[in-house]
């Protein structure tokens, strides 16, 4: 009967003995995959990791210990649960990020399969010295089969290998592209697919397609869900725009070849954890094409009685019916915001309402040109002749005459509001910010406009960008009545911003994470941080405890700036440098949280700029967490 009790224990056993809590020594890959775990969101998203910790107080000299990462979520949970310390966690804490003299040294082993390397990494709140470093390198080294390299996850870190000679670190911008997939917005679609090496303006999207492309690109018709060879930040306008549409967006390396088979069929895609694409069943193909014909999206009423041109302190959100929501949102923060109290500033300006854009198309017959246009079968049929239709369209704005007294009002009220110096001039419509439509990168800004002639060019150009290819084929997708969309403008003090981007106040990567802030950064003025072309300084800010994790830095090689007469130029610079240092990063995280409280604490997308340490919310919307 013992003999019998024995082997059963030894056969129950078996699991937990062939996958201890802890090991002294990595010998192998295949122990390294034994003991490490992937987690989809988080810190190290993506890419296998083990955590260690260094016991320095151990008896014989500092003791190694190589965690079972799939049985243990965090450090402090196998330092608790092993009895190393009985310290209660904010204590350990405390003890073992910030203090030299701390007892454990706490961090992880990351595989990057695609670089074909092993990096050691550290939480981007540790303050490590120069001596916790070198002596963790060495301990993990001597007990680690393949060569490791130190990846730097902040300021301070990346500070602190420059120091130590001969330090081997592996760039945050390679481990970020090195990612064969990388899912921007969560969700499931069924469509058909088409494989697009290079968007062409003349190609005609529909709602029901499912696009495979080559490059990301700027703008982008209305689809089922997306898919491109190349990386764009999760704050680009077309993973906004995707979010609105609520459709699956990511990046695959090699997308183009790799889905080339399904091309022109109806698929099933879905982005979770992955991407994956398969043939779509009869049942699945029949449910998308009803949901596609019921969707419609409706706009509210607008006022078009009201015709002063308030300034921003005058307006709340509820003005959106006059000016639109981009003018009325700031105008709401810019009410909110507490002098002296709150670490931001918002740039005076004042708002055009909808009456003048109504009274714009009357006086000019284009409401006529409009109403032809909409009856017109070729518009929903041919890409190129939709295309040339609204260029005529645009033109004809641009041409146009401004209602009677109109210009001497905005020469009075940027007087006033304003004073001098350059202004941009920004699109606020009804059709944006709505539920189901997002709208971003719809419309056009003008920026730095200088004199009044240049400032009554713009405000035509602006109201003509209702009639944007990408803002048509949008609202078409999403059912709007075209007739109703009302053109409001902002004009804005312009800001020579030193650096500038957009944040929301939460972790796109795992919206379940409490207390973060992501941010996109580049130098110069923001134009260029929502297209997406370069991969933007990303930072993360957790605020308990706090910390931020340096995601990438910006690799742009120019920045724009504003040219002395109008508009803007380019400027040279050098890539890779730093645009946010921990503490104005920090700033601006805790300037994000306070503008997502004036709205209710909903989740904000919103656009800042710094000019030396002066921090300016130029615009607030709600951000679309998508499916």
């Amino acid at each position: 009967m013992r003999k019998l009790l024995i082997g059963l224990f030894l056969v129950l056993a078996a699991p937990l003995l062939a996958a201890p809590s802890q090991v002294p020594h990595i010998t192998s890959e295949a122990q390294f995959a034994e003991l490490a775990r992937t987690s989809p969101g988080g810190r190290y998203a993506s890419f296998p990791q083990v955590m260690f910790v260094i016991d320095r107080a151990a008896k014989g000299g500092p003791m190694l210990h190589f965690v079972n990462s799939k049985q243990y979520e965090f450090h402090i949970d196998f330092v608790q649960r092993t009895y190393l310390s009985t310290q209660d966690t904010n204590a350990l804490l405390d003890a073992n990020y910030s203090k030299d003299n701390r007892r454990f040294i706490f961090g992880s082993v990351l595989h990057y399969a695609a670089l074909g390397r092993y990096g050691i990494e550290f939480w981007e709140g540790d303050e490590l010295n120069a001596e916790i470093l070198t002596l963790t390198m060495a301990l993990v080294q001597q007990n680690f089969p393949a060569p490791l390299a130190f990846k730097p996850n902040s300021q301070h870190q990346s500070v602190l290998a420059a120091t130590i000679p001969g330090l081997v670190t592996i760039d945050q911008n390679a481990v970020y592209a090195s990612r064969s997939e990388l899912v921007l917005n969560p969700g499931k679609a069924t469509g058909r697919l088409r494989i697009i090496p290079k968007l062409d303006d003349d190609v005609l999207l529909t709602p029901s397609d499912i696009v495979v492309l080559g490059e990301a690109p700027l703008r982008l018709s209305p689809v089922a869900g997306i898919v491109t060879n190349e990386f764009s930040t999760p704050l680009a306008h077309v993973n906004l725009l995707a979010k609105s549409w609520k459709v699956p967006n990511g990046y695959v390396r090699d997308a183009v070849s790799k889905f080339a088979p399904f091309d022109g069929q109806w698929v099933r895609m879905e982005a979770g954890e992955t991407i994956t694409i398969r043939l779509a069943t009869i049942k699945e193909i029949a449910a998308a094409q009803r949901v596609q014909a019921k969707r419609k999206v409706r706009i509210a009423k607008s006022d078009l009685t009201f015709r002063a041109l308030p300034a921003l302190g005058d307006l709340r959100a509820g003005d959106a019916v006059r000016v639109g929501s981009k003018a009325a949102n700031l105008g709401e923060v810019a009410i909110q915001r507490h002098p002296g109290k709150d670490d931001f500033e918002v740039p005076p300006g004042f708002a055009i309402p909808f009456a003048w854009y109504q009274d714009f198309l009357r006086i000019n017959g284009l409401d006529r040109k409009i109403a032809a246009l909409l009856v017109d079968p070729r518009m929903r049929s041919d890409g190129k002749y939709r295309r040339e239709q609204l260029a005529v369209l645009r033109a004809a704005f641009n041409a146009g005459m401004l209602p009677a007294g109109l210009g001497a009002k905005l020469a009075e009220r940027r007087a006033a509001a304003i004073g001098d110096g350059g202004v941009f001039v920004r699109s606020s419509t009804n059709s944006e910010d709505l539920p189901g439509f997002n709208g971003a990168g719809l419309y056009s800004s003008v920026p730095n406009v200088t004199d009044q002639a240049a400032l009554e060019a713009a405000v035509k150009v602006v109201w003509g960008s209702v009639w944007n290819d990408g803002a048509f084929a949008a609202r078409e997708a999403a059912g709007i009545d075209h007739r109703s969309v009302m053109a409001g403008v902002l004009v804005q003090q312009g800001m020579n911003a030193e650096a500038s981007g957009v944040m929301i106040t939460e972790n796109p990567f795992d919206p379940s994470e409490w207390g973060t802030v992501f941010i996109n950064a580049k130098r110069g003025l923001g134009i260029r941080v929502v297209e997406g072309r370069r991969v933007a300084e990303q930072l993360l800010y957790r605020s308990d405890p706090e910390s931020i994790q340096v995601l990438t830095r910006s690799t742009d090689d120019a920045m724009l700036s504003f040219d002395a007469g109008g508009g803007v130029r380019e400027v040279a610079i050098e890539p890779g440098r730093m645009v946010l240092t921990d503490a104005r990063a920090k700033r601006l995280a805790k300037v994000g949280r306070r503008v997502a409280i004036m709205f209710g604490n909903r989740p904000q997308d919103i656009e800042w700029l710094m000019i030396g340490e002066t921090i300016y919310i130029v615009q607030s919307r709600p951000y679309l967490r998508g499916n």
